[in-house]
Formats: structure tokens, sequence, C-alpha cells
């Protein structure tokens, strides 16, 4: 269900994204100016003013505080040198591309997941699938604003075939996402798991041939039941759940992350170019991040 629920959702994004796109970008917030009146016109063949018939319901959007009528994207497309559209399709396809293997590999390796342990030595799910590290909130959210810069510059390259189109504040936000990694790991490297000293401990007794055969069923089953402890349930548990529960320190950065990012894409769209947005909002970020990586010191595993 959960599933079912993120794939609703992003196909849900993506719909809204092609409908802002198929609006030229500041016709968007432009109002439509309706043509009431016959237009006159000249007719160059003996100078007399001839009158155009128009529909009274034709709707024209126009550039703010011009008048200058607007192009559609499709009138825009068609006008595009054959070169620039080879490109602009190369750009739609190394954004899908990326995002493609991010995906894949995130799902198929451990790039996104916690460092530790090393190995479950064989231990099944409860569905029979081995079992694996759990996700990384601080990677996940420096995974989601490579994309979403990402996809901003290809965007941009897209509509404008301009190339100098990042922002001080978007490389802020991969920095953030970044900082926040890193801090993360340095973290995660000072501090003791107990859970996971246990798990290595009970793993080397198993190996270990001087270990009594009554024992191994015992120890077994700790390692076994250890093994699920520090193992991956789905990508929105590991993400936001400690020894406690659901955080509300990870839930708070999870969501500024998504909030934020959705609407940098957003801005960007509808602008044609990178958001500035205010000290304010960064600033929600920069305390999430803190706050995060605070609470993560005496923070006990999931």
């Amino acid at each position: 269900m959960r599933r079912i629920f993120l794939v609703t959702a992003l196909l849900a994004l993506l719909g809204a994204g092609l409908h802002m796109m198929a609006v030229p970008a500041d016709a968007q917030t432009a109002a439509p100016v309706t043509m009431t009146e016959t237009p006159a016109g000249t007719d160059p063949a003996n100078g007399t003013t001839t009158s155009i018939p128009t529909s009274p319901r034709t709707t024209i959007l126009v550039e703010p505080g011009t008048g200058t009528p607007q192009p559609s994207m499709s009138a825009t497309w068609r006008a595009m040198p054959q070169n620039q559209k080879t490109l602009a399709v190369g750009s739609v396809l190394v954004l899908v591309a990326v995002t493609a293997a991010l995906l894949y590999l995130a799902m198929s390796t451990d790039m996104l997941r916690d460092n530790a342990p090393s190995t479950f030595a064989g231990v099944t799910g409860a569905h029979g699938k081995p079992l694996r590290r759990a996700f990384s909130l601080a990677q996940s959210q420096m995974a989601w604003w490579f994309v979403i810069v990402l996809a901003a510059y290809l965007y941009l390259f897209l509509v404008t075939g301009e190339l100098d189109t990042l922002t001080g504040q978007a490389l802020c936000l991969m920095g953030l996402g970044t900082g926040t990694a890193m801090g993360a790991a340095m973290v995660e490297q000072n501090k003791t798991n107990p859970i996971l000293v246990a798990y290595q401990g009970v793993l080397a007794q198993v190996a270990d041939p001087a270990t009594p055969a009554a024992d191994l069923p015992t120890l077994t089953a700790t390692r076994d039941t250890l093994a699920r402890q520090l193992a991956s349930h789905d990508f929105v548990h590991d993400i936001l759940t400690d020894a406690n529960g659901i955080s509300l320190h990870r839930f708070q950065t999870a969501v500024w992350t998504v909030v934020i990012g959705v609407l940098f894409l957003i801005e960007t769209v509808v602008h044609r170019k990178m958001p500035d947005f205010d000290p304010y909002s960064l600033g929600v970020l920069g305390i999430s991040a803190g706050t995060y990586l605070g609470f993560k010191i005496p923070e006990q595993p999931n």
C-alpha cells in the first residue's frame, strides 16, 4: 500500500509539472486578456482600413505590463533550431537516465544505506528475503538535493539554452545535504552501537570452531534477533524511526526537505530561473539539519 501511495504521489507531481510546462512561464500568473472588439487592419493594396473579425471569446495570454502576446510552448519548440532541439532532447534523456540510475542503485545496492553491519550472515526476514542495511536519512537527503538541482539545471537548459543558470542558493542546498551526510557519518563513527557490538560478538562466537555445538542453536537465534533489529524495514520507516519509534526531529527534517525541494522545482518551472529563497527559508533547513545532527549524538539505533 505504501508503494502504491508513493507511486501515485510521484505521478501527481509529474502531471502538475507537465501542466505548468504547457503554459508559458510568466503567463501562468498573468491575467488573460479577452478581445471583444474587432481590430482594424490596413489593406496594403489600396491603403484602406478593413475590419478583421475576431471571436468575442478569444482569450490571449500576454506578457505582464507589456501587452505583447506570449508564444505557447509548442510554438517555441517549433521555432527552435534543430541543434537546440537535439540538445533539449538530450537534456531530458540525461535527467531520466540519471534519475533511473539513482533509483536503481538505491534499491539494489547499499548506496543510500548505513555502513554497518557489513553482513547479515544469511539471515532472512519475515518474507524469506535476505536482510538489508537500513536506509540513511542523511544519505537520502544528499541524493534528494542532487536530483533536485540537476533537474532544475537541465530544465533551464531545455527552455533557455543557457548553461550559466546555477545560483548560489542551489549550491548552498547541495552543500547542506552534503554537510548533513558528512556530519552524520562523523557522529556514527564516534558512537558505539550496543546492538551492533552484540551482533558482531555473536557472529564471532558462531564462527569460532571452539564454540560447543550445544550452544549453537541459542547463539544462532540470538544472532537472528539482533540482525532483524539492525536491518531495514522499509524506506519511510528507516528514515523516520529510531529506538523510540518515529522521531520528531527526523520527521521535521524529512518534511522540510521535501517541501523546500518541491517549491524549488515549481519556482524554477514557473519563472524559468532557479529561485532565490529568503534567508528564513534556508534557515529552516539549517535548523532542521542541526537539530537532526544534535539529536543523533545520543540517539539509539532503531
